[in-house]
């Protein structure tokens, strides 16, 4: 007896100092506002339909929901406003079963109707640039040409039931629904009420509401107590527009920031910091950075000459020097985090003699001029890595002039396609075949994704079957064929996958590894201690 009595007595005692020095497992607590920068400049405008720059998803993925979700963590497709679906006749009908009480920021309801409207509003006369995402669908390209008034193929059953007929299997339609911010839901009244001022005052149903935005300052989210989901645990999200590291870096240190995404030279600060250092999370990203070539424009046209640049960089040991390792090598398109990613493509090795051999072949023995346009940083897809490239450029003949833009302009001019070659990250796609298809489709040249021009008739049908393809197995098989035949004919510069890397104060917990983007942070779960 004695000896119960003293084991519970030590147990005890033990369970106050573990709970005196923070050692006893913490719980949720709700209230608190976590600050954390933008590091891609301002969001520019928060209509869905709109959204292309990673500056808005990260602010709109909060204010916005789908029928789906994608569960970036995991790769996942989850229930969202949709609480189940059925799919039928071989993957041409889905039928989604909408959860009842699922309220607009402005109070009302959600009904099936409102995702009809918000499909349809994916037009090129609203300025939608991811038409694509619905030309599946039955009825899209008669209503996108403006020969149809509906998409018949979007069908109300009733206020909680939406069906959705596609006219041919599409293996990646929820892969849309659950990613894109263009299938969120919007509510018609504002939308008409507020015209292109919408942009400006979203309204949608996710956990946070817009309460401030100051332009080119700071975008300010509540939370919405009505949430469907639950009431997140923090009161207020606030995230700062801050694009130069060393203001963020600073900001951090100082504890005015919550949270930072780390750049390759702070990468190496805090793996040895004392604290910091056990508050990192990680995650191999679903971005690919690359230089991208006009395949319009004049010897990036040919062939070997793309090919003669991919062999005249040594990219591993850019990556080495500048990055800090902060990533990983490009042998293709696909990153290694990906399932698909296929380990026996060989990309393109160290070679500079191969690339002088082929620039002579091309008819270009001395080189030429040719513009490339970036940003300043990040040093992983900015003028950094840009410099260091026109070194090894400058030893096969190509003289590789930088045109320095601002991030907005950047995207604005790669868009339309107003440039020779470029400097940038994409990606953020859990989808293997969705990210082939969004850059390398010849449907999607221009700003649904394809910068470059690229068009090759075998990609497209590899691409185009993988579709349709409902064994996962042989699908994977296509969609590896088409990388390969895309790395051949080089349309990119092939330079590194990003090892995201985000450090967070003590006092943040519930902060995921994103792959999508660890920038993507749901938000919902997240909380903050007392500090």
């Amino acid at each position: 007896m004695k000896r119960g009595i003293i084991f519970f007595l030590v147990i005890s005692i033990l369970l106050l100092i573990f709970s005196a020095f923070g050692l006893a497992e913490e719980k949720p607590q709700y209230g608190g506002t976590l600050v954390r920068p933008d590091t891609y400049g301002d969001p520019v405008n928060l209509d869905p339909i709109l959204t292309t720059l990673t500056a808005t998803q990260m602010v709109n993925m909060l204010i916005f929901d789908g029928l789906v979700r994608l569960n970036g963590a995991t790769g996942e497709i989850e229930p969202a406003i949709a609480k189940s679906w059925e799919v039928k006749e071989n993957g041409k009908v889905f039928i989604f079963h909408l959860r009842k009480g699922v309220k607009f920021h402005n109070g009302r309801e959600v009904k099936a109707a409102d995702f009809k409207y918000s499909f349809e509003r994916i037009k090129p006369q609203n300025r939608a640039p991811h038409t694509f995402l619905i030309d599946g669908i039955v009825g899209a390209k008669e209503y996108l040409q403006g020969k149809a008034d509906e998409i018949k193929g979007i069908k109300v059953l009733d206020d909680y039931t939406l069906e959705i007929d596609l006219t041919d299997i599409d293996v990646t339609f929820l892969n849309k629904l659950g990613t894109w911010m263009d299938m969120s839901v919007v509510p018609k009244e504002e939308v008409e009420k507020l015209g292109k001022e919408f942009g400006n005052k979203p309204c949608g149903t996710g956990p946070f509401k817009l309460e401030k935005w100051v332009k080119d300052s700071e975008v300010v989210l509540v939370a919405n107590d009505d949430y469907f989901m639950g009431r997140p645990y923090l009161d207020k999200i606030i995230f700062k527009v801050m694009p130069e590291a060393s203001t963020r870096e600073l900001a951090f240190d100082s504890k005015r920031l919550d949270v930072m995404v780390l750049t390759d030279v702070q990468y190496k600060k805090y793996t040895r910091h004392p604290i910091y250092k056990k508050n990192l999370i990680e995650v191999a990203e679903l971005y690919t950075r690359h230089i991208g070539f006009n395949l319009d424009w004049g010897p990036l046209k040919n062939k070997k000459v793309r090919k003669a640049i991919n062999y005249a960089i040594d990219k591993e040991t850019i990556i080495k020097k500048l990055l800090n390792n902060k990533a990983f090598p490009a042998v293709g398109v696909l990153p290694s985090s990906m399932g698909a990613f296929n380990k026996n493509l060989k990309g393109y090795e160290y070679n500079p003699e191969k690339a002088k051999k082929l620039l002579k072949e091309a008819g270009y023995p001395d080189g030429f001029e040719v513009e490339i346009l970036t940003k300043s940083g990040p040093p992983a897809w900015g003028l950094p890595t840009v410099e260091a490239v026109m070194t090894y450029l400058d030893k096969v003949g190509i003289k590789l002039k930088p045109k320095l833009v601002e991030g907005g302009t950047l995207g604005e001019e790669v868009g339309n396609r107003n440039f020779q070659m470029y400097i940038w990250s994409v990606g953020g796609e859990a989808s293997p075949l969705n990210y082939l298809y969004s850059y390398f489709h010849s449907k999607n040249i221009g700003p649904a994704g394809n910068f470059c021009g690229y068009s090759n008739p075998e990609v497209d049908k590899l691409l185009d079957t993988a579709k349709k393809e409902i064994d996962s197995e042989k699908r994977i098989a296509l969609i590896r064929k088409a990388e390969e035949i895309i790395v051949d004919d080089a349309p990119w510069w092939f330079y590194n996958y990003n090892k995201a890397v985000m450090v967070h104060q003590p006092w943040v917990h519930g902060l995921k590894p994103v792959a999508t983007d660890i920038d993507y942070q749901r938000m919902e779960k997240v909380w903050i201690s007392k500090h």
